[in-house]
């Protein structure tokens, strides 16, 4: 739902082709969402389904002409309201690492706590490459124009400070049941 969401504010800002589209998408937020090029067009495609977008044809030299897509007033109207909405559910706790130790046999925990390390790295990796990208718009002579994309980096490194936070917390209770456990034999 909110990639359609992205592509109309994208659009609301000036008028793109699908690559401009996705390039555009990847500046602000490529950080935290990985969109491919099927997703775009498949998304514009109902857009323009539902009246929100519409396109014209460019001609292009040595290459098939291409659609630029621009936002209707529908689709302004919609992406308003939109906005200005609050966000009704707290963020989903969907994760890939909460299904894998659901699963994991807590009879064998050495591989709990490779995985758990091995996890901790990723984060760790991930918010040092998010440090990276925020002192680099730091240093950009339109910082003030980044400033929501810095606020997003800003809400990554917090999510991924608790992960690991919840990481530690769930390596310390394995730790303690498994003590408990032996403790009982």
């Amino acid at each position: 739902m909110a990639v359609k969401y992205a592509i109309l504010g994208i659009l609301s800002e000036k008028e793109r082709h699908g690559y401009d589209l996705k390039a555009a998408f990847d500046e602000r937020v490529g950080d935290f969402w990985s969109l491919n090029y099927g997703q775009i067009y498949t998304t514009l495609d109902r857009l323009e389904r539902e009246g929100l977008v519409e396109w014209r044809e460019e001609a292009q030299e040595k290459r098939p002409d291409r659609k630029i897509y621009r936002i209707t007033p529908k689709g302004r109207r919609e992406l308003e309201d939109w906005l200005s909405q609050p966000v009704g559910r707290a963020r989903a706790l969907r994760d890939e690492l909460f299904i894998k130790l659901l699963f994991l046999d807590r009879a064998n925990p050495e591989p709990i706590f490779k995985l758990i390390d091995e996890q901790k790295r990723i984060y760790l990796r991930h918010m040092q490459r998010l440090t990276q990208r925020k002192y680099d718009l730091s240093k950009r002579p339109d910082r003030d124009a980044a400033i929501v994309t810095e606020v997003l980096i800003d809400a990554a490194l917090f999510h991924a400070e608790a992960d690991i936070r919840w990481i530690n917390h769930t390596e310390q209770k394995l730790r303690e049941s498994l003590r408990a456990a032996a403790q009982k034999q």
